[in-house]
């Protein structure tokens, strides 16, 4: 009896040990996406975005393998279509992968701003405004509601790949040109580069790119079982309050 009682635990120690774990490959864009994605040398991971997407895949049934890449690498991987189960964030008004399969529930309401000198102080309007101007970008984002004005040369524009560059250009250039972003993003890393934010005007840049929602974004195939976890973990952190609270944070 005492045989049979060690060979029943030890089939249960088996099937408990065996049952499988689901990876999660989270996607995080190196360099650009503060503070939705923060890293320090590629392993220590915070950010608006990472926290959530942690607290969502914190059970033991999976495991999340984080994947950092600059922005344009890891757009082509995703279209490769070699990695299953990829999650990242993204929205409706973006194109291609990172619009595909969102989730229901928003995690972020964005705003854009124009970060300028205090050389400059005008209202903007519509892009119109910016006709002869030059606009500093972030390399390989796409910016609806100036594409078509920089393709067609009315508006000049410059990429950078960082914050600290784009800050750099603008303390260059003071009155001949500004930073278009997420507001969240340039009052972030103002502060993260030690800049005071009295020396810059931040200009309401709404009526030129229209706010929107960021989702979590997931891959077009990612598992229906998984993505529903999901979708009821992100309304319990809405409900209790944690997303809120996750937001507030950064």
């Amino acid at each position: 009896m005492y045989i049979v009682k060690i060979a029943f635990f030890l089939l249960l120690f088996i099937a408990t040990s065996s049952k499988a774990i689901t990876e999660i490959n989270y996607m995080v864009i190196q360099d650009q996406a503060q503070p939705f994605q923060n890293h320090q040398n590629k392993k220590k991971h915070t950010g608006i975005i990472t926290d959530i997407v942690k607290e969502i895949f914190s059970d033991p049934e999976y495991e999340l393998i984080i994947h950092t890449l600059p922005f344009n690498r890891m757009i082509s991987m995703l279209e490769k279509g070699n990695i299953e189960n990829w999650i990242t964030f993204g929205s409706p008004n973006w194109p291609g992968l990172q619009s595909a399969n969102l989730s229901k529930l928003p995690v972020f309401n964005v705003q854009h701003s124009l970060l300028t000198s205090t050389q400059q102080d005008f209202d903007i309007n519509s892009a119109t405004d910016l006709f002869g101007k030059t606009v500093i970008l972030l390399h390989g984002f796409d910016y609806p509601g100036l594409e078509e004005y920089i393709e067609d040369k009315r508006i000049k524009s410059i990429r950078v790949k960082s914050y600290k560059s784009a800050f750099k250009v603008v303390n260059r250039l003071k009155d001949k040109a500004g930073f278009v972003e997420m507001d969240v993003r340039i009052k972030y890393n103002l502060k993260k580069e030690a800049l005071p934010v009295k020396d810059y005007n931040l200009h309401n840049f709404s009526k030129v790119i229209d706010n929107y929602d960021l989702h979590l974004a997931m891959s077009p195939q990612f598992n229906k079982t998984v993505q529903l976890h999901l979708e009821s973990e992100l309304n319990k952190l809405r409900q209790s309050g944690s997303l809120a609270d996750i937001i507030k944070a950064y």
